[in-house]
């Protein structure tokens, strides 16, 4: 091109400049003209249904290939994805339909692809990096197919009847029990809890259950020794504090008259009664030893009191008395809390059979008129917490929920006050204890429609995109009602602000699970460009909870959360690598700041679940390299843009963006200068392929070619600094419970949740 022509279509594209973006866009030259244009020797632009003038000439628009010689109509390789994407869910249906009448599709053809895909580096080094945790045959069986992705609960028993996200579309899915797939690599956080043989992880194990609960173990099993009346006061005020807020099984009035009488008038206990008292220290003993150290011995009073709350069970089933159902629930908690799933979902489901059985899934319209009123709250409160706990533990280990909305019409509890005497100048919002647990009831709901539409083998409803409009509706109101208190705001205080953070976590855990680009189900351009930056909002606040959740020793025992927190973590990753050419470096600054949060959080969760920093350290390792060659992407562009500067030449590409250099094809259109394209905003309003997602979790950890690595070789150096001086920048972004007052975190757990700070006591 001559100088002339080029300061002449310089001097056009700056007298243009102040045009607005989307007219740009439209106007903007093609790569390659089309056969029509060429031949006319115009214009041609990049509209994807067909250039500008052969839709004025209502003719089709066709390009020849400059290789292959073929000529293809404009938007016929988007048409060809488009249909790929749709035949191969119809053929998952199908498949699965097959597999319903218990025939065995065949195996799927060749693709005949003529390159050899590259080993994975991080697969073949991934038992080095269990440092010895892993357990080689249990893991060869979960990586030796795709299906069965969850961890052997029980030896020889490998589950693969799981939601339907799982195994036809199993893209870094966080709904696949305890594993992930992250970047081509089998998370599972089963390698991470405690190993086996163990005395501790035995203690929590399947088999111990059962044979505690429906062996003969009751004749070897001791009531173990109670601690003195004192402590155990104080031991039932803390639960009812930090533990029962969420699940409200227990009626405190009730609990306290019980150890009074049992302390002080030698009164003996029924076989509920026994339970439900076992169960509670047994909670507060567990929960003591996993957040603060140094509890060797409250472990081991935990596991005297469980194990000997187990051997009630079959007492406790026979009799469908209210009391008996709610010390089965109690049992169920325990499950539920401890790092192992174990026998969680089979039991839990056994004790809501028998709820349901005993018809607590009725409106209280339907009971007999003789039933009191404090009766009635206790049957709903059971109920709602058995089916908190069941849909939790469902839908995390990717199992069928045990009911649907419409087969119950239980209301939900009252906040009716259960203060005690001496608790007369407490607050009114203080005098019910549970307020927390009826929010995430409210919750339930909304989590509930997210499983039986978008994650569900067979779907029903409307279309997915009415589906998840009508989700986020309900979201966003349920958002707007939450009281004050539980808002995360400055007038949330005390053990509260552990309550808002655990509702913002579930608020944004199904805002990940709505807008999860692996189960992106429709091809309209409006919705898809949307899912991403909802996931990136969801991601964000969800870290922010969890750090705040982190400094309260508060994060859950479970690998549930954690499971939650991975796929947060990836979906951030993912969203900045489609966005690493057009990121400056306050987006990697805010990006290597985010991943430290998360790598901070890790660390205790890995200590909680028995395998110290094993966790932290192995997703640090992924981590790391993803970043490296983030930073190697936006360090060649920032140098590229420092040689155009120093060559006098710059592109005006307005605040927030980064206009990376022109494409060959973008400098010369058989012999035309083409103006670049239009640079797209950064993070804001964000247009994806839903199969990006696809690719990315599929090829990620395949090795670059060649001419990649020395391309980055190239920036190697500049890139480590870039590394360095980012990981000074701060990004004073306000989130999540940014008005909340948080405690100095070197107390105990729960004693750091009600420290005095400013004026909140």
């Amino acid at each position: 091109m001559s100088t002339s022509n080029k300061r002449s279509a310089d001097g056009e594209a700056h007298e243009h400049g102040a045009a607005p973006k989307k007219q740009r866009a439209v106007g903007a030259r093609t790569g390659q003209a089309c056969d029509r244009c060429k031949v006319r020797k115009i214009r041609c632009d990049a509209r994807a249904g067909g250039c500008s003038p052969c839709l004025q000439n209502n003719t089709e628009c066709k390009t020849t290939d400059r290789i292959t010689g073929r000529a293809q109509a404009r938007g016929h390789v988007d048409h060809l994805e488009n249909e790929n994407v749709n035949l191969r869910m119809y053929i998952a249906e199908l498949t699965q339909q097959l597999r319903q009448n218990n025939i065995e599709p065949g195996p799927a053809p060749a693709t005949g692809a003529t390159f050899e895909t590259p080993s994975n580096p991080y697969g073949q080094q991934w038992g080095s990096l269990q440092n010895g945790f892993a357990q080689p045959r249990a893991h060869a069986e979960r990586q030796s197919s795709i299906a069965s992705l969850l961890p052997e609960f029980r030896a020889g028993c490998i589950g693969d009847n799981y939601l339907g996200v799982a195994p036809e579309n199993n893209w870094l899915s966080p709904i696949e029990g305890t594993s992930l797939s992250l970047f081509g690599t089998k998370i599972d956080l089963a390698e991470f809890m405690l190993p086996e043989p163990n005395a501790d992880a035995e203690a929590m194990s399947y088999q111990t259950f059962l044979v505690y609960a429906f062996g003969n173990a009751k004749q070897q099993v001791h009531a173990p020794a109670m601690p003195p009346y004192e402590q155990c006061k104080q031991f039932a005020e803390y639960y009812f504090r930090s533990v029962a807020c969420f699940i409200p099984m227990l009626h405190k009035p009730h609990v306290m008259q019980l150890l009074d009488k049992i302390y002080q008038e030698g009164y003996q206990p029924s076989a509920a009664e026994t339970v439900m008292v076992n169960t509670m220290l047994a909670i507060m003993y567990f929960q003591w030893s996993a957040r603060n150290e140094g509890g060797e011995a409250s472990r081991q009073a935990c596991f005297q009191h469980y194990h000997y709350a187990l051997t009630f069970v079959p007492q406790l089933l026979i009799s469908h008395k209210l009391e008996d159902i709610q010390a089965l629930a109690m049992i169920c908690a325990q499950l539920r809390n401890q790092p192992r799933p174990a026998a969680a979902w089979m039991f839990t489901n056994m004790v809501f059979g028998v709820a349901v059985e005993s018809g607590l899934h009725r409106s209280a319209s339907a009971w007999p008129n003789s039933l009191d009123p404090h009766t009635i709250e206790m049957r709903k409160r059971i109920f709602w917490c058995l089916l908190q706990l069941h849909v939790g533990l469902s839908g995390r280990l990717g199992r069928p929920m045990p009911i649907r909305l419409e087969d119950f019409d239980i209301e939900i509890p009252s906040p009716v006050n259960d203060n005690l005497p001496g608790e007369a100048s407490t607050s009114s919002w203080k005098k019910c204890s549970f307020r927390g647990g009826l929010e995430g009831f409210k919750m339930l709901r909304i989590l509930m429609q997210v499983y039986s539409t978008i994650y569900s083998i067979k779907t029903s409803g409307g279309p997915y995109d009415v589906t998840v409009r009508q989700l986020e509706r309900d979201l966003q109101a349920y958002e707007e009602q939450l009281p004050p208190e539980l808002a995360g705001g400055p007038e949330t205080v005390q053990e509260d602000r552990v309550l808002a953070l655990y509702l913002q976590i579930a608020l944004t855990e199904c805002q990940l699970l709505l807008h999860h680009p692996a189960l992106c189900r429709t091809n309209l351009p409006h919705v898809a460009a949307t899912n991403l930056d909802a996931c990136l909002d969801a991601s964000n606040r969800m870290m922010q909870a969890a750090s705040q959740l982190k400094q309260l020793k508060s994060l859950d025992t479970t690998p549930f959360y954690t499971a939650n927190f991975l796929a947060a973590i990836f979906t951030t990753l993912f969203a900045y690598t489609e966005k690493k050419d057009s990121l400056s470096p306050a987006d990697f600054a805010k990006l290597r700041q985010d991943m430290d949060t998360w790598l901070d959080v890790l660390g205790p969760i890995g200590q909680m679940l028995g395998t110290g920093l094993q966790l932290r350290t192995t997703i640090s390792t992924i981590v790391d390299r993803h970043l490296a060659e983030i930073s190697g992407t936006i360090a060649a562009h920032t140098a590229s843009a420092a040689v155009a500067s120093a060559n006098g030449t710059s592109d005006d590409a307005g605040p927030g963006t980064y206009q990376p250099p022109p494409t060959a094809n973008e400098y010369y259109n058989y012999g035309n200068y083409v103006t670049p394209a239009a640079p797209v905003p950064i993070m804001n309003g964000s247009s994806w392929d839903p199969m990006a997602w696809r690719n990315f979790a599929e090829n990620m950890m395949s090795t670059a070619p060649a001419s990649h690595i020395q391309q980055q070789g190239q920036a190697a150096a500049y890139a480590n600094g870039f590394m360095s001086s980012m990981n000074q920048l701060g990004n004073g972004a306000a989130g999540v419970g940014a008005g909340m007052a948080l405690p100095d975190s070197s107390q105990t757990w729960p004693l750091v949740q009600y420290s005095h700070l400013n004026g909140n006591a």
